[in-house]
């Protein structure tokens, strides 16, 4: 499986992270993106809650889709991403005093005489290079090693000293300035101690850039090369034997990358790795370089994309193994922007599922390992639920181009092994079916909302609780139900699919006749649910048995508080609810909303009684609080089929007149 690697210094491990996150620092010639979330589910682990979306994230992650090369780091850009402005303060006393190392302005000293003179002294070599010590005087150091100055030392004090020893300690390096210039980030001069290294001075150049090299960083000092350092071999090994400690007036110069070659796949670190110039390295030492292969790689046929001069890509192939058994002409030397790729064995096996349906925690397809049984499908699914129905399960096998064949499993007589029923191995494409207990009802409940004395959820028997039962249980009502408005509210069971309402939607309103947009309105505004009626006076206070009705699973009895409102709608300037006023009448509501728009049809209003009965405004004798008035709108008039035929009219009038005046002229 191909792996992406994200380097940092601290290698940290996020448990659980969470949605997407993405690479996005300087290592990387684009940022990167990644559903982490989906990583983490592949490892067995959960998001965290603190973790936001769009996190840089830094972590050694492996996807199950092929890695893209644009898409891996630059090896050993992660030893840069340490933030080393006090590195100089920081490393202080950390390092171990190089044999080489040269006295000059600013190193301060400890001098330890031991014998017959017991003394301790602190010395500074000045701006000069010189020191002073009585009663030896001032002498010249600048250059010395520590070695030579001990030395020096020894002869100086011999002359005013019997029988003693001289240790040195250098308590504190001197200083230096150096320049740091080329590829790489922060270009420019640093003052570093003596005690750093070249590779000290290129970090706190923030190394080098996406382009700049980490093989051949040279060192010039006295205005020649020095020495050359590359750092894979202390990122590699962690010797420092090719680093140099650093002096005055050292000019660090880190050129261009010459050649890079990526290696993706199944290695253990996928990279993009600089070749150094010169070294011919081939196919093997790249391998080296990216840790070696997983177990799972793929090595009989390594991919090797090469970028001919024409700026078309070449595949090429090697068997690995053959390099192994030492065919050296399969060891290709490697090109700049060659790009590697180990496939993983796990890519080249078909994968086997098997799945399973029905009464199980998770149903799902799963991957069918080798002597994999229904009672491990079963485990790694989460186990039956509750209502599985175990004395029979069914197990389709499927073979392609021929029937299905069905086997039967006592789930019960297979767990505990008896009358033969043995736990059946599986094959791919198996399908495992765990059904329902038959009429498996468990839990039944409606509710009580509303004004209703112990509103809630109540527990039913299937078929057999009534209406009038829950009331009593809820306690009957409070002064303020409103029974004539009380319903049953009960979900549809109902398909919901209209083909014709499906026309009409895609249908523009111009190409609708008023009938077709009045149902396109009615089901747009009609929910999917149905009202079961019952009239709740009769029921309640005259006890006709006639309105009780058998409840059902997740049947919602409403009881609505009694309104104080008479409601005004339709084509008035104010609609809304009108507080209701005793022996008021119809011009009393419609003048509190307004009085009636220029558009009104006054001679059609209707009233809707709380009774659900609908009259004409004259056969309403008196109003009652939850009486609705509705004042409809006028019909619009279709003028121009008039004026057609008053045109038509005054047309033939006109012919008549001029034949009968032709004829009386005449």
């Amino acid at each position: 499986m191909p792996l992406i690697f994200l380097f940092s210094l601290a290698h940290q491990t996020f448990p659980q992270l969470q949605k997407r996150a993405y690479i996005d620092t300087t290592k990387f010639d684009r940022p990167y993106e990644i559903d982490y979330n989906r990583f983490l589910q592949r490892k067995g682990q959960s998001l965290p809650n603190d973790f936001s979306e769009g996190t840089a994230v830094s972590e050694e992650i492996s996807v199950g889709e092929k890695a893209d090369t644009r898409s891996l780091s630059i090896f050993g850009f992660d030893l840069f991403s340490k933030d080393i402005r006090n590195m100089s303060k920081e490393d202080e006393g950390f390092f171990v005093l190089p044999p080489n190392y040269r006295l000059g302005p600013g190193d301060r000293i400890g001098i330890y005489l031991l014998g017959n003179v017991q003394e301790n002294r602190e010395v500074m070599v000045n701006i000069e290079g010189k020191v002073f010590l009585p009663p030896a005087g001032v002498f010249y150091v600048w250059g010395l090693k520590m070695g030579e100055f001990k030395n020096l030392l020894t002869k100086k004090f011999s002359q005013y000293y019997d029988n003693f020893t001289v240790d040195l300690m250098l308590l504190q390096p001197k200083n230096v300035l150096v320049s740091v210039v080329g590829d790489v980030v922060r270009p420019g001069k640093y003052v570093l101690s003596a005690m750093n290294t070249v590779l000290d001075a290129v970090i706190l150049a923030r190394g080098p850039t996406t382009k700049g090299s980490l093989r051949e960083i040279q060192l010039i000092r006295d205005r020649k090369l020095y020495t050359s350092v590359d750092l894979y071999e202390f990122l590699m090994s962690g010797k420092k034997e090719s680093d140099v400690f650093l002096e005055a007036g050292d000019r660090i110069y880190v050129p261009l990358a010459e050649i890079k070659v990526s290696v993706a796949g199944e290695v253990k670190r996928p990279s993009i790795f600089e070749l150094k110039p010169g070294l011919e390295e081939r196919l093997t030492d790249v391998i080296e370089l990216a840790g070696g292969f997983t177990d799972f790689a793929f090595k009989d046929k390594i991919e090797i994309s090469r970028l001919q001069e024409s700026g078309q890509r070449e595949l090429l192939y090697v068997n690995y193994q053959e390099i192994s058994n030492g065919d050296s002409s399969q060891n290709i030397l490697l090109k700049n922007e060659d790009r590697v790729r180990i496939y993983s064995k796990l890519e080249q096996i078909h994968e086997r599922r098997v799945a399973i349906y029905g009464e199980i925690r998770r149903p799902a397809t799963y991957v069918l390992e080798d002597n994999m049984r229904l009672s491990d499908l079963i485990l790694k699914a989460g186990n039956l639920t509750r209502k599985a129905y175990t004395l029979e399960a069914e197990i389709a096998k499927i073979d392609p181009g021929k029937p299905t064949k069905f086997v039967k499993v006592n789930l019960d007589k297979m767990s505990s092994g008896s009358n033969g029923h043995i736990d059946i191995l599986l094959e791919e494409d198996d399908q495992v079916f765990i059904r329902q207990i038959p009429e498996w009802d468990v839990g039944l409940l409606v509710e009580v909302i509303g004004e209703a004395k112990f509103p809630g959820k109540y527990s039913i028997v299937k078929d057999s609780t009534y209406l009038s039962e829950i009331l009593q249980k809820a306690g009957g009502f409070t002064e303020d139900a409103f029974l004539q408005e009380a319903y049953v509210l009960r979900t549809s069971t109902r398909p919901n699919f209209d083909k014709e309402f499906e026309r009409l939607l895609n249908m523009r309103r111009d190409e609708l006749s008023d009938l077709e947009y009045q149902y396109l309105v009615m089901r747009q505004n009609s929910a999917d649910v149905n009202l079961v009626v019952v009239d709740f006076k009769k029921l309640v206070y005259e006890n006709n048995r006639n309105e009780d009705i058998v409840l059902e699973d997740g049947d919602v009895i409403v009881i609505p508080k009694a309104p104080q409102v008479v409601t005004v709608t339709g084509r008035v300037a104010k609609p809304g609810g009108v507080t209701y006023v005793l022996d008021a009448n119809m011009d009393y509501y419609l003048a509190k909303a307004g009085r009636a728009s220029w558009d009104a049809n006054i001679k059609k209003i209707k009233v809707i009684k709380v009774t659900g009965e609908v009259l004409d405004d004259e056969d309403v004798k008196e109003f009652n609080p939850g009486d609705i008035i509705w004042v409809p709108r006028k019909s619009d008039k279709k003028f121009w089929p008039v004026a057609l035929q008053t045109v038509t009219v005054m047309a033939q009038l006109a012919s008549i007149f001029l034949i009968i005046d032709t004829a009386i002229n005449r």
